[in-house]
């Protein structure tokens, strides 16, 4: 378990910001050796949305499902199951490797043995697919949007345990195919004049940091990429209100992959 802490920042303040945090923090190129690298999520929920509801009515503990990418699509790309749990400021995950063209033959046949990476670092990953299944079966969840963003990520030069990360470009699709993780073309905006600044740590907060932040006039939020793209789809289009109230209709191409574990 960690803390993780959210700012929203004016994209006027990047070049700055980052500038003050430089002597303290080295970068993260785990995914790529430039600056910055893509994320890309898709985002599962119930045909009621569920998921979305317990983060907008302040639910304590809860939990996301997505399946996650990086950067543009190889041959041998690996995706990962995950599940997002979290407890106030707490959060914690499970997840599972795979390649990106057995996702869909996974989520038909539940079949983990053939598809699941078990040599990737990930000691429970075939524990953590089987849940991350179970809850997909047993909830009738749903591909709900797709999300998109560039991150810059950076470790303490102090404390390795101490991350942070510029969530830019915040960009969304709704009711992806899965074979859609790494489409760009149909993708709309969500925050065109700001990015979200994150903190992840398990020990204390550095003095440096708080400084830099009270500098900025920047103050925690409780933030939420998902709940920020289903609601800027929502605000342009009242088409789309209706698309998310009504979800359930949206999803015929999918039932195969969704049949109740009972039948």
């Amino acid at each position: 378990m960690r803390l993780e802490y959210k700012y929203l920042v004016e994209y006027t303040k990047l070049n700055a910001l980052r500038k003050e945090l430089m002597p303290f923090v080295e970068l993260d190129s785990e995914y790529n050796d430039a600056s910055e690298y893509t994320v890309r999520s898709i985002y599962f929920d119930s045909s009621k949305l569920k998921y979305y509801h317990e983060k907008i009515n302040g639910v304590q503990i809860r939990k996301k499902l997505r399946i996650r990418g990086y950067n543009q699509p190889e041959d041998e790309s690996i995706v990962f199951l995950e599940i997002k749990r979290k407890n106030e400021n707490y959060i914690n995950k499970n997840r599972s490797p795979l390649k990106f063209y057995n996702l869909g033959e996974l989520i038909k046949t539940k079949d983990l043995d053939s598809y699941i990476l078990t040599n990737n670092g990930f000691a429970n990953s075939m524990d953590d697919a089987e849940k991350f299944l179970h809850h997909i079966y047993k909830r009738t969840l749903r591909p709900i949007v797709l999300i998109t963003y560039e991150r810059e990520a950076f470790f303490s030069k102090f404390d390795k345990r101490l991350r942070l990360t510029f969530d830019k470009n915040l960009r969304y699709m709704l009711f992806p195919s899965m074979e859609e993780l790494y489409c760009d073309d149909e993708l709309h905006h969500s925050m065109p004049k700001h990015f979200i600044f994150e903190v992840k740590f398990s020990k204390g907060f550095p003095i440096w940091l708080s400084s830099i932040l009270s500098r900025y006039n920047l103050t925690r939020m409780s933030l939420s990429k998902y709940t920020i793209c289903l609601e800027r789809a929502k605000s342009l289009n009242p088409t789309k209100r209706k698309s998310l109230i009504g979800v359930a209709d949206s999803f015929a191409p999918f039932h195969t992959y969704y049949e109740d574990d009972d039948q």
